[in-house]
């Protein structure tokens, strides 16, 4: 799935939650995880989902924002719930929409 859709897909979480949610680390972190499939199709010609997206590799990329965010002085809560809300979301939105059974659960 392309990286917008999973940013469109936080808009209600923003505007329910307008000060405890950061839309800005939340589309960081769906960003860095879709640049996996930009570096695989350049490479290979097929948009693989390997590494960074499995539970591990979003873990790593939204733990790891949020560290940055706690560098750049930002919230914890609104980067916390971003980077983490992001991460998971977009593993599983993409566990939904490429019907990865069993593969998608590592």
């Amino acid at each position: 799935m392309i990286t917008p859709f999973h940013i469109a897909a936080a808009t209600p979480i923003k505007l329910l939650f307008p000060k405890q949610f950061s839309l800005l680390w939340f589309s960081i972190v769906n960003v860095l995880i879709d640049i996996e499939v930009v570096y695989y199709f350049l490479t290979t010609g097929y948009p693989s989902h390997k590494f960074f997206h499995s539970i591990l590799g979003v873990s790593i990329i939204g733990f790891g924002c949020f560290f940055l965010s706690v560098l750049f002085k930002q919230k914890k809560l609104p980067s916390f719930l971003g980077c983490i809300i992001g991460a998971y979301s977009h593993h599983a939105i993409d566990y939904f929409w490429y019907n990865w059974g069993l593969y998608g659960m590592y």
